[in-house]
């Protein structure tokens, strides 16, 4: 078997990888997956107050700060965690919790109301950010804390309503590193029952 009868037979399995440019974004690039990070910026969100909730209802549809983010795309799947700092990470780069509902400890989104883009090229991760953001949160999937801040979750949002820029000290850091988070194809909605800092 030769490099050359495997892009050979890889290219006849549907497997091939288009040429496109790269923006300074991506960080990987595969067949089956894309790897970006997203500065930190601002965003509307919208949360699901099906529970009639009072606390839900004056929150949907604000503007709020966001942490800079990392985003994986495998097929109709989407990992998000958090970056501590705003600059692209490096393969020892930490993680952090993404800060988010719909969000399992695992990284992996319940993407419930999410447009999943069709399209599989690198064109495609502003879709999959708008997708992300234009859903609603829903639930708190089981993870055991999205967030460091004195009363929680729903607190730590009102508190950020209108502000230009997310405090880092708020995030749950994690031991994975970005190279490890490219590494885990895990897309079950599953939590990790182990004790995170």
């Amino acid at each position: 078997m030769t490099p050359q009868m495997l892009i050979d037979l890889m290219a006849g399995l549907g497997r091939s990888v288009p040429a496109e440019i790269l923006p300074a974004r991506v960080l990987v690039r595969t067949a089956e997956k894309i790897v970006w990070w997203a500065p930190a910026c601002e965003q509307t969100m919208f949360f699901s107050d099906h529970g009639n909730h009072p606390a839900l209802r004056s929150m949907n549809g604000k503007l709020y700060p966001h942490p800079a983010l990392l985003f994986k795309a495998c097929g109709s799947h989407l990992w998000v965690r958090a970056l501590p700092k705003d600059e692209r990470p490096k393969a020892e780069s930490r993680m952090c919790m993404a800060p988010y509902w719909n969000c399992y400890d695992n990284g992996v989104c319940c993407t419930g109301s999410m447009k999943i883009p069709q399209e599989k090229s690198v064109a495609a991760i502003d879709l999959w950010e708008e997708s992300f953001f234009e859903s609603e949160f829903t639930h708190a999937s089981g993870v055991r804390k999205h967030v460091r801040f004195r009363g929680g979750f729903l607190a730590m949002w009102q508190s950020l309503a209108g502000q230009n820029e997310f405090p880092a000290k708020y995030l749950v850091k994690l031991p994975q590193t970005l190279a490890e988070f490219v590494r885990n194809d895990d897309h079950t909605y599953r939590n990790d029952n182990r004790h995170q800092d």
